[in-house]
């Protein structure tokens, strides 16, 4: 075991010194595009004049504003489209009443998903005189009935958005968000997203490592990876601990976070790359069940022992970890001795937090076709027994940490977050600028019962260089 363990070492090693060894190129700010090997190369093209001259009438439109669904993929997206915007000589702005275009970037993983992105389009596209763009999954999705909204200008495809929506370092969050991957081709009997957003595309690594040095030369301290199935980033012979290792390789002082995880996307390679103390100690897992014949119903690739021993060795590697899990409440075939085995077994796991939902329906998936629907009140009821076990998830997480001093991320001057995704309170405001490091001494936690990770108060002691 021990010259196992050391051998994997030496492969993130001889990743960190092979890529110590390339040299840096400028990364141009255009977008991925999908090539034949499933890897990704430039275009410096732009949403098409005629795209463009429909929205504006072909002059640049001087304010414009971006409404965002969904998850952190989209916001990415989102975040990427403001700096595009800026480029093309937009001012940016936040609210869609003061804006001559405002672009909706909808959600359709679930059927609220649906309705709120409709919500977000008709809202928008009632303003006289606003222009509306609407891109995103549910655009891709049912195209033609967003057409039908009076007042909708264009709606983009996937490959216009791509254009849009490339990797350019944006920093505008505190803890910015940069997309590295995109695409899914796992088939999840109940995912719709993968079927909307294609098969995988990753991000040439040389072009991630120089939007992570101009984030940090921006005066960032943390960058957070993401994508649609970021355990299969792969572009070229670089799959996503090789990508780590690059990226480390950065000049000056930073840490990653990760995005969503599969499972079974973590070998021990990735895991040995995680236990790097500049990857933050927070890692979400996209569980969806503990009962195994479940697992097989929704086509997912592993058993729940097999994710068991992932989260005991990631807490063996890093004993702070605040591991999250996704869990799917209610889908066809769920019987209530699943949902209690679901609840048992996740109940003994050193769990922080879970992220419970309920199936949706979702046309052309799999899952719609699968007998033994659960009640709507039933499949709620486990969803809310659920959230309550991750209140008790959280609340014991978080009691750890009282007394401690962590490295945080500053976001305004009364409220950090810390590497292992603890919200602080501050005790007294900090003349920190946000999106700086400092040091928190926590001193206390608070009765919150709905977000416990949210409920510590601290004391901001220094700027961490």
């Amino acid at each position: 075991m021990r010259n196992r363990r050391r051998s994997r070492r030496a492969a993130v090693d001889a990743d960190a010194r092979r890529w110590r060894r390339k040299r840096l190129i400028s990364v141009p700010t255009a977008s991925p595009s999908r090539t034949t090997s499933g890897t990704s190369s430039t275009t410096r093209s732009s949403p098409g004049p005629g795209a463009m001259s429909a929205v504006t009438g072909g002059k640049p439109a001087m304010r414009a504003a971006i409404v965002t669904a969904g998850c952190r993929l989209n916001q990415a997206e989102s975040d990427a489209l403001s700096a595009w915007l800026r480029l093309q000589g937009f001012t940016v702005v936040r609210e869609p009443a003061e804006a001559d275009v405002c672009y909706v970037n909808t959600c359709t993983v679930t059927a609220a998903a649906d309705r709120s992105s409709l919500q977000l389009v008709r809202r928008a596209a009632g303003r006289d005189g606003t222009r509306v763009v609407v891109m995103g999954c549910l655009a891709e999705r049912r195209p033609e009935r967003l057409r039908e909204i009076p007042g909708v200008s264009e709606v983009w495809s996937a490959r216009e958005k791509r254009r849009a929506t490339g990797l350019v370092p944006v920093p505008v969050r505190s803890r910015p968000l940069l997309k590295v991957q995109d695409g899914c081709d796992r088939g999840c009997a109940f995912c719709v997203v993968s079927r909307v957003r294609g098969a995988p595309v990753s991000v040439d690594p040389d072009r991630v490592a120089h939007a992570v040095a101009d984030l940090v030369s921006a005066g960032h301290c943390e960058v957070v990876l993401t994508g649609l199935n970021l355990g299969r980033y792969h572009h070229g012979a670089t799959r996503l601990a090789g990508l780590l290792a690059r990226l480390l390789c950065v000049p000056g002082s930073f840490r990653l976070r990760l995005g969503s995880l599969e499972p079974d996307s973590i070998d021990d390679r990735l895991v040995e790359a995680l236990a790097d103390e500049r990857i933050c100690p927070h890692f979400h897992l996209a569980l969806q069940s503990a009962d195994d014949r479940l697992l097989t119903a929704m086509n997912r690739r592993y058993g729940f022992a097999a994710f068991r021993r992932l989260v005991g060795r990631l807490v063996r590697d890093r004993t702070d970890a605040c591991i999250g899990a996704d869990v799917i409440s209610g889908l066809p075939g769920e019987s209530p001795e699943s949902a209690g085995l679901t609840h048992e077994r996740l109940a003994e796991l050193p769990l922080a937090y879970l992220h419970a939902f309920t199936y949706s329906v979702r046309p052309g998936t799999p899952a719609a076709q699968m007998p033994g629907r659960v009640p709507a009140h039933e499949a709620s009821a486990r969803t809310a027994r659920l959230r309550r076990l991750s209140t008790e998830f959280g609340r014991r997480y978080a009691s750890r940490f009282p007394g401690s001093v962590r490295d945080a991320v500053v976001e305004s001057d009364r409220v950090v977050v810390t590497d292992n995704y603890l919200r602080v309170r501050l005790c007294e405001p900090t003349a920190i600028a946000a999106r700086r490091n400092c040091r928190v001494r926590i001193e206390s936690m608070t009765a919150s019962v709905s977000a416990p990770l949210a409920a510590l108060v601290g004391l901001c002691q220094e700027e961490n260089q």
